[in-house]
C-alpha cells in the first residue's frame, strides 16, 4: 500500500474504531431495558440512549382516520405539535446510518412531512398500493377517487456522509488518478475543448457531449487501449505504455475496493433483494387479520419483513414507537433483528406481547 493510503486508511481505521467506541458505550451507558418486547408505556417516556437504533418503523395514529387513537386530539394543530416532538425523539435515537420509515394517509401526511423534514433526509416518498377499496372504485358514491393507498416515507439521519467513501472517491481517488491531470494539461496545451476531443474521436458519454472525456479528466475511470491511442495521436501526452497507466489505476481502485470493504458496515444498509420501487404493492392485510389482534390498522406482514430485510442487518435494533398489533417486532424477531416496540394502549400492548413469545423464549436485555 502507498504512503498516501497508508495515511488514508490509517485516519479511517481511526474513525471506524470511534464508531466502535460509541457502539460500546451505547450498549453500556444504556438503562436496561428489555429488548424484543412491546413496553406499555409511551414513546416519548422511553429511556434508550442516543442514536441506538439502526431501524425506526413508525406507524403513529393518522389523525380521525380509523380507530379511538385517531381522535384523541383536540385539533389537527396539536396533533402535528405531537408529531413533531415524536420526530425530535426518533432523531435522537436514530444512528447515523441507520434508516426511518413514517407511515401516514396522503393529506394529514403532507403536512407532518414539512415538520419531519427540518430531522431527518428524506430518502423515498414512498406509496403503498392496497389494492381494492370495499368494491368502490367503480362507484360515485364517495364522490372522489376510491383511496387505495397510504404514503411511507422513508428517511436517512441528517448526517449525510458517514462512511468516507465519498470523500474517499471525490477528494483522493479521482485526483489521483494518473491520466487524469496529464489528459487535462495536454487537452490545455493543445488549446481545445473537451466537446472538441470527444467530437474528433467519438468519445461520447451516455449523458453528456463530452461525457467520457469529462469522467477521464476527472478522474472517475479510464480509456481503454484504442481510445488512449487516438488521444496520444493527436494531443502531447507524455505517457508511452498504455500498460503503465492500466496496472497503475488498477492499483488505486484495488486499494480503494480494500478501503470499501473494510467500510462497508458504517454504511446504512439497503439490499433490495424484493426489487420494490417507489410504489409497494401489497394486499391490505387489516381485513383478514385486525380481527384476530384486535386492532383496525394492521400492517401486511409482507410488507413489514420486505422493508426491515431491505434496511437492517441481522441483530440491528428495530425501533418501533407506536407498536400496535406488533407486526413491525415479530416481523423484526422473525428476522434474527432486535426489538424494542410502545405502545399506550395495554391490550395491545399485551398482544403484541404474544404474537413475539411464539418467535421468541427467552428475552434479552440490551
Amino acid at each position: 500500500m502507498s504512503r498516501f493510503f497508508y495515511g488514508l486508511y490509517t485516519l479511517l481505521t481511526t474513525d471506524k474504531k470511534g464508531v466502535a467506541e460509541e457502539r460500546r458505550q451505547i450498549h453500556n451507558n444504556i438503562k436496561r431495558m428489555e429488548l424484543n418486547k412491546v413496553h406499555n408505556i409511551d414513546f416519548l417516556n422511553n429511556t434508550l440512549p442516543n442514536k441506538c437504533a439502526n431501524l425506526i418503523i413508525a406507524d403513529p395514529p393518522y389523525y380521525q382516520v380509523k380507530g379511538d387513537f385517531d381522535f384523541i386530539w383536540q385539533d389537527f394543530n396539536q396533533y402535528l405539535q405531537d408529531v413533531e416532538k415524536w420526530a425530535l425523539e426518533c432523531k435522537r435515537l436514530l444512528a447515523d446510518n441507520g434508516t426511518m420509515f413514517w407511515y401516514g394517509d396522503s393529506k394529514n401526511l403532507a403536512y407532518s412531512q414539512i415538520l419531519i423534514d427540518k430531522h431527518f433526509n428524506l430518502i423515498n416518498n414512498l406509496v403503498w398500493n392496497k389494492g381494492s377499496f370495499m368494491g368502490l372504485e367503480e362507484s360515485d358514491i364517495l364522490r372522489s377517487f376510491a383511496p387505495c393507498s397510504e404514503r411511507i416515507l422513508m428517511y436517512g439521519s441528517s448526517v449525510m456522509d458517514l462512511t468516507g467513501l465519498q470523500t474517499i472517491e471525490k477528494e483522493y481517488i479521482a485526483p489521483r488518478n494518473p491520466f487524469a491531470k496529464e489528459l487535462k494539461k495536454a487537452r490545455i496545451e493543445k488549446g481545445v475543448s473537451i466537446n472538441a476531443v470527444a467530437e474528433y474521436g467519438h468519445f461520447y458519454g451516455n449523458v453528456n457531449h463530452g461525457g467520457s472525456v469529462t469522467n477521464w479528466e476527472r478522474g472517475y475511470n479510464i480509456p481503454n487501449k484504442e481510445q488512449w491511442k487516438i488521444l496520444c495521436d493527436n494531443l502531447p501526452i507524455l505517457r508511452t505504455e498504455y500498460e503503465d497507466l492500466r496496472t497503475e489505476y488498477e492499483d488505486l481502485r484495488t486499494e480503494y475496493e480494500d478501503l470499501r470493504t473494510e467500510y462497508e458496515d458504517l454504511r446504512r444498509p439497503f439490499n433490495n433483494m424484493f426489487k420494490l420501487q417507489e410504489v409497494l404493492n401489497f394486499s391490505n392485510e387489516a381485513q383478514k387479520t385486525g380481527a384476530k389482534y384486535d386492532h383496525d390498522t394492521v400492517k401486511p406482514e409482507t410488507l413489514t419483513r420486505a422493508l426491515i430485510l431491505t434496511c437492517s442487518r441481522e441483530n440491528d435494533l428495530v425501533v418501533v414507537p407506536f407498536a400496535g398489533s406488533g407486526t413491525e417486532c415479530a416481523m423484526s424477531a422473525k428476522e434474527k433483528r432486535n426489538c424494542v416496540g410502545f405502545e399506550i394502549t395495554k391490550k395491545h400492548a399485551d398482544m403484541s406481547n404474544k404474537r413475539l413469545k411464539k418467535i421468541i423464549s427467552e428475552p434479552t436485555m440490551f
